[in-house]
């Protein structure tokens, strides 16, 4: 139970130091974006109509580049090297001038509607009449909601990679605007250091830049802008033939008739093949047989050819397995099947999908070469004279890398056409949703179990947007935080929480090799190390997850908020105790007194101060007490204090002897110094006692202790006084009670203190 309990509370004070770090780090972010409190987690009011300007319209566009243009010609038709930066300037003005033109031509393309996100889409087939309904027209129906969803797939794929494009955009502008300032601010310092036409260069450059990375944000903001509309305008295309192809799914028909149309296309494609592969067997042959140019080019033509024969071969097959399909899923449809046959028809589906997947991963990575072969054959007969001697025999390499990529694209398609009519055929069995045995049942289970995870893993908890404008558009930027991003975060925060307390306890005990540490103060200095390197940690942990500190921002508004209601305090005693660490004034094993309560201090952390008292309790002093009170440091420049004891004895001894005495007594105390020398003072004549006081000089370390040696002097001047014959007096004791009415009573006598603490007489007066 203690480890625990050791643990728990280890775990509390690693989130109380994350949470300090990231509010502050939350709070520097705010107050550097000026927010001077708390920031809605909504998006702010869009700013009125006539305070916020205008997008510029299509004839200002055409206007800046009909200006980019004169300054594009007029750059390029200046010498080379002829001026500072020129090549610079010159690509940046090219660079702006295609993006303009870009501009101008969407710009138009808007106007004439060409933009419009509907405008390719194919009307959804709906299938009239009664039912039931021809397979082969639900199965166009079924490609129509294919096609669909593999576009909206693909347009969220696409939104994520303009996403990123847009952020990349925003931050290449500002760093852009950034540099901007600087060259403006250089060149009007140019005058007093005589570079003015330098400077000028350079100003020019830094503005072609920046409107440049100004464009470029529009241009990816207004693509991501037209996916987002396409996506949209995809949900009601998707829902109808979703809804059209339940309506429609349990009246179908196939019959003889259908079949057998079915399986001529099926034939037809092929024949075709078949004739594909003929016609390059016998191109092959030729090449082969008649190659113009030696061995080399024979053999470099003839393998091309021969990987397309052989994927030619292989679509036959495919295009043969698709027969047995339909003929399968004739037999479903028609509810000829038994149970148990279909249970085992469906297995040997699932055999043939695994081993046509395999087969397409293959092809996909063969293909990828291919590809990179054409485009470098292309480029080799294109750079060729047509006069070159060789150029037939790389014309004829080029036509068997076509011929091959043909057949390769004519294979994944067959692929990818007989795993949709597997999925359909699967789905049109007998019972597809009762598993038949208990390793399906298992299966299902995983992989219904980790669709789940990865939606989890996925799911976005919330997520921060920053806002800019430009050129009157509004750009804005969404950071999503997801739980497998804030997982991952956690453990590299974890991660980096050992990282910073390795590294903090190396360097400390590095720095006491070079400068001498005592044990307390080796131990602050660890732990701001360690704070400092954790929030080090902290802002790299986001910047690798692609969580923005703005995702927090909540928290530097809640620190901002809470100024009038004590959050202040945390910031004031944060700067306190680095002022305090810097200066020093205060440093552990001082020994300070702190209204009223004294003690040795033994840590300066990053809010509070503890100051260990004599009693050994601990007081947690805020850092801002030490330095907006007074406090007395009794060892902040030396250990040494003075301490003083107050004897009185009686009238009629003798005071020399007596002096004499307590001096010696003092003289003997092992813990009082010799330097400075202890002496005795005759202080006053008393009501009662003549008043001496001993002033001695001690060590505040010492075993003993100041009020410990005042304990041992005592004993030794009582003993020595009392041993020479001289009485220590004690005052008389009056006791007044005033009783309501004329009566008082007075009560004298009794013994008196060692030494007169106060007045010669004491009132009692009840009310």
């Amino acid at each position: 139970m203690p480890l625990v309990a050791d643990l728990v509370a280890r775990a509390v004070r690693v989130a109380v130091r994350f949470a300090v770090a990231l509010a502050a780090a939350s709070s520097l972010v705010a107050a550097a974006q000026g927010l001077p409190g708390l920031p809605s987690l909504t998006p702010a009011p869009a700013e009125p109509a006539a305070s916020a300007p205008a997008e510029p319209s299509l004839a200002e566009w055409t206007a800046r580049l009909d200006k980019a243009r004169a300054d594009h010609e007029r750059l390029a038709g200046k010498a080379p090297d002829s001026e500072p930066l020129l090549a610079q300037r010159q690509t940046a003005s090219a660079r702006l001038q295609i993006l303009l033109a870009t501009r101008v031509e969407a710009l138009k393309a808007a106007a004439s509607g060409q933009t419009s996100p509907t405008a390719d889409l194919e009307p959804t087939p709906l299938l009239a009449g009664e039912p039931p309904y021809s397979l082969l027209d639900v199965e166009v129906l079924r490609d129509h909601l294919d096609a669909l969803t593999r576009r909206r797939v693909t347009l969220r794929q696409g939104l994520k990679s303009l996403d990123a494009a847009v952020e990349s955009a925003v931050r290449a502008r500002g760093s852009a605007e950034a540099n901007l300032r600087l060259r403006r601010e250089q060149a009007a310092n140019a005058a007093v250091i005589g570079r003015q036409e330098e400077a000028r260069l350079q100003l020019e450059l830094a503005e072609l830049v920046a409107q440049a990375s100004e464009l470029e944000v529009i241009q990816s903001d207004e693509q991501r802008r037209q996916a987002r509309e396409r996506l949209a305008a995809l949900n009601e295309p998707i829902a109808r033939a979703q809804a059209e192809l339940e309506r429609v799914r349990p009246h179908l028909r196939f019959d003889e008739a259908h079949l057998a149309q079915v399986l001529a296309q099926v034939e037809a494609r092929r024949q075709a093949v078949v004739t594909k592969r003929t016609r390059l067997e016998e191109q092959l042959e030729r090449t082969e047989s008649t190659s113009p140019q030696g061995g080399a080019l024979r053999q470099r033509a003839a393998k091309p050819f021969g990987q397309a024969i052989r994927r030619l071969r292989e679509l036959e097959e495919i295009e043969q397995g698709q027969g047995v399909l339909w003929r399968a899923r004739s037999e479903a449809l028609g509810e000829t099947l038994p149970a148990q046959r279909r249970r085992s028809a469906g297995d040997r589906l699932d055999s043939a999908e695994q081993e046509l997947l395999e087969q397409r991963l293959q092809l996909l990575d063969d293909e990828r070469r291919v590809r990179d072969e054409l485009r470098a054959q292309q480029a080799t007969v294109s750079e060729l004279p047509r006069g070159e001697p060789t150029r037939a025999g790389e014309q004829q390499v080029l036509e068997a890398l076509l011929a091959q990529s043909d057949a390769q694209d004519r294979l994944r398609e067959g692929i990818e056409r007989t795993l949709v009519l597997l999925a359909r055929t699967r789905g049109d069995m007998a019972g597809p949703g009762a598993p038949a045995s208990t390793s399906e049942w298992l299966q299902r289970t995983w992989t219904a179990l980790g669709e789940g995870l990865q939606a989890v893993w996925q799911y976005e908890v919330f997520s921060a947007t920053e806002t800019t404008r430009i050129e009157g558009r509004t750009v804005t930027v969404e950071h999503g935080v997801t739980i497998g991003r804030s997982i991952g975060a956690l453990l590299l925060l974890g991660f980096g929480y050992w990282a910073a307390g390795w590294l903090s306890r190396l360097l400390v005990r590095g720095i006491g090799h070079r400068v001498p540490l005592t044990p307390q103060l080796a131990r602050v200095i660890q732990r701001w190390i360690n704070s400092i390197l954790l929030l080090v940690v902290l802002l790299a942990v986001l910047k690798l997850a692609r969580i923005p500190l703005t995702a927090f921002a909540f928290l530097g508004g809640a620190l901002a908020i809470g100024v009038g209601f004590g959050a202040q305090n945390v910031i004031k005693n944060l700067i306190s105790g680095v002022i305090i660490l810097f200066e020093r004034k205060i440093r552990v094993g001082d020994i300070v007194s702190i209204g009223g309560m004294s003690g040795t201090v033994t840590t300066v952390d990053l809010r509070a101060t503890t100051v260990r008292g004599f009693d050994g309790i601990d007081a947690i002093v805020p850092n801002s007490t030490l330095l907006e009170n007074q406090i007395s440091n009794w060892s902040g420049g030396s250990p040494d204090v003075r301490r003083t004891i107050a004897v009185g004895v009686a009238y009629g001894s003798d005071v020399s002897q007596a002096a004499q005495i307590i001096l010696r007594c003092a003289q003997g105390n092992p813990d009082v110094l010799a330097q400075p020398p202890a002496d005795v003072l005759f202080e006053d004549f008393g009501a009662d006692s003549l008043l001496l006081r001993l002033r001695y000089w001690t060590r505040l370390d010492s075993p003993r202790g100041g009020p410990g040696v005042d304990s041992d002097l005592r004993f030794a001047i009582h003993d020595a006084l009392k041993g020479a014959g001289i009485s220590i007096a004690f005052p008389q004791r009056d006791v007044h009670l005033d009783v309501p009415g004329s009566l008082r009573v007075e009560l004298t006598g009794g013994p008196a203190p060692l030494a007169p603490t106060g007045p010669a007489g004491t009132v009692i007066s009840p009310r």
